[in-house]
């Protein structure tokens, strides 16, 4: 099967859940930049650690995708039920271009 992207989604314990919902405006804008951090950080982590390239014959050759990584965001503070609830949708591509010009799926390179 042929994977060509990820849903990633983030979103604070429970705990900072229901003190963000119930929380005062300070409170939420805190917790919020505590999110957006998270997100930051393991954005930062997945282009410098895990977003590799492997091509030719058996993938002898590795390599970093040539311009980072390309995702979507979308910010939500509700879920489905209109029940407070902030999280990030992240749709992930797991295509990648290598160094000769051409873009690749991980499993196609």
């Amino acid at each position: 099967m042929k994977v060509t992207g990820a849903h990633l989604v983030f979103r604070p314990q429970p705990t900072l859940q229901l003190i963000w919902a119930l929380g005062d405006e300070e409170t939420r804008k805190a917790i919020e930049a505590a999110h957006e951090r998270a997100i930051a950080i393991v954005l930062a982590w997945i282009e410098e650690d895990v977003a590799v390239i492997r091509y030719g014959a058996g993938g002898p050759h590795r390599t970093r995708p040539a311009h980072c990584l390309v995702a979507a965001r979308f910010r939500h503070y509700e879920a489905r039920s209109g029940m407070p609830l902030l999280h990030d949708h992240l749709p992930l591509s797991l295509r990648g271009l290598r160094p000769d010009g051409k873009w690749c799926t991980p499993r196609r390179c």
